[in-house]
């Protein structure tokens, strides 16, 4: 998803009505303009823009009426339909629409053109209008360059140089030359309440790495699993070598990077990084722990647990019946209960060692919690998936730690969620895998927009100072006559 602004912050401004007051065509205008400004900005408040129904778009024969130069295998039929553009304004279009794409690809480029829609106010067209009733309308344009964010797509086609036959494909979700391409048409629909960005550290300048499409496939994963947050696409990149300052890092919800990366921060980066925390950011770092000493503590802390949880479980049972065997039972789970609290000291003490080694780069004054440690309503425990544990989320043992600002996941976690781990999973463990990413996601959406929430915005300290002044003694003045009151 792109990040769609919301409506500017202003009044709305109406007609005063009195009697004797006379209607005139500026004051009808100015009537009707505020119910269709506020209708608007409800719209675009609420919903994101997008194909509410119809629209499709079919090949056609071209019809017989035109000159031959015409009659080709670029035409196409536009279906009856309605969308809400950016903002907020409907466009409908009630009758079938035949339209010929006149693109044209050369040097044996392939070029993409994108057949969108976009709204018309009728009244400022600069064409006399002899009714007395204006239809709002629409604009039909093909283009080889993006649409714009008031455009609404309908279709692309891939076209190559050469004569051009449009065609339906033979597989709508795999699209091939001079076949209608379906697949990017957004359908309106209610805003996500919550927007997160991220961006991730890389380590040469325009390198693509694996993580993007990582988090992507996450992003994905929030349609279904919490559609009240949605992904900013696209994924930010900063470069591992450059001086970044706040500016930099500021946009973002989330800074991803890994542990190896973290060694490699400049002085000024882990000043921003600093900076940038202070401000509600939440810095994500994955440290692989494959083939460590931890790996095989966080192994046999698992199968203890799991041992203790089955005799706890068969001695909770057996209680009633077999008293001497429920004993032996109680014996054992508290040898067993003993091994896990001696585990539990080495996993934290090779914790501290592997924090050390990048926490002269992070800010990490704050003491680190253990996810189990975390109190069970703490959002990344609990919103909006519940966890109790993690140890065995995947097939290799994971841990997560935070101090509020970072967290730090031990273990290859990201991987799972585009489906490009190396371990073959169980079905429930892959979904388990997003629903913690989930979980973390929307974790720093919160942290950061109340950070946020309780900062002075600067943007609107220079508006206005004199009407500020005005508003506060506007409100002491209310103050006052409350106070007053008997």
């Amino acid at each position: 998803m792109n990040d769609l602004p919301y409506p500017a912050i202003k009044s709305f401004e109406r007609l005063q009505v009195t009697d004797g007051l006379m209607i005139n065509s500026e004051r009808w205008r100015l009537a009707h303009e505020y119910h269709q400004h506020r209708q608007n900005v409800q719209y675009q408040s609420l919903f994101l823009p997008g194909i509410i129904c119809g629209l499709g778009v079919a090949p056609i024969d071209a019809p017989e009426d035109l000159p031959a130069k015409f009659r080709d295998g670029r035409w196409v039929q536009i279906q009856p339909g309605m969308a809400i553009d950016l903002q907020g304004n409907f466009i409908v279009v009630p009758m079938p629409l035949d339209f010929r794409i006149s693109s044209i690809a050369y040097d044996n480029e392939i070029e993409t053109v994108y057949l969108v829609l976009s709204y018309v106010d009728p009244a400022k067209l600069k064409r006399p209008s002899v009714n007395e009733v204006l239809i709002e309308t629409f604009r039909v344009n093909e283009k080889t360059d993006l649409p714009l964010d008031t455009d609404i797509e309908i279709c692309r086609i891939t076209i190559q140089e050469g004569q051009l036959t449009i065609q339906k494909p033979v597989d709508v979700f795999s699209p091939s030359l001079s076949q209608l391409d379906m697949r990017y048409r957004l359908q309106a629909r209610i805003r996500p309440q919550n927007l997160i960005r991220v961006a991730c550290f890389q380590n040469q300048k325009n390198q693509q790495s694996p993580i993007h499409d990582h988090f992507r496939g996450l992003g994905h994963s929030l349609q279904s699993l919490l559609p009240s947050l949605s992904l900013i696409e696209p994924i930010g990149n900063l470069e591992i070598n450059t001086e970044l300052t706040l500016d930099h890092l500021s946009p973002y919800h989330l800074v991803y990077l890994t542990h190896s990366q973290s060694l490699y921060l400049n002085e000024s980066s882990q000043l921003a990084l600093r900076e940038y925390m202070a401000l509600g950011g939440v810095l994500l770092i994955e440290v692989s722990i494959r083939n460590t000493k931890l790996e095989n503590l966080l192994s046999i802390q698992d199968e203890l647990q799991k041992a203790s949880n089955r005799i706890r479980q068969t001695t909770t049972n057996q209680f009633d019946d077999q008293n001497a065997d429920a004993a032996d039972q109680t014996g054992l789970q508290s040898e067993l209960q003993s091994e896990l609290d001696a585990i539990a000291i080495e996993v934290s003490s090779s914790t501290d060692d592997l924090l050390n080694s990048f926490r002269s780069k992070i800010p990490m004054e704050k003491p680190m919690q253990a996810f189990a440690d975390l109190d069970r309503n703490h959002p990344l425990r609990s919103q909006p998936f519940l966890f109790t544990s993690l140890v065995t989320i995947t097939e290799e043992p994971i841990q997560i730690l935070t101090n509020g600002g970072v967290i730090v996941i031990l273990g290859e976690l990201s991987a799972v969620w585009s489906g490009q781990s190396n371990q073959s999973l169980t079905r429930e463990s892959i979904r388990n895998c997003q629903e913690l990413g989930v979980n973390i996601l929307n974790y720093a959406a919160h942290h950061y927009g109340m950070h946020q929430a309780m900062l002075v915005n600067p943007q609107y300290q220079k508006l206005a100072p004199k009407l500020e002044a005005d508003q506060r003694r506007i409100t002491n003045m209310v103050d006052n006559m409350v106070d007053k009151l008997p």
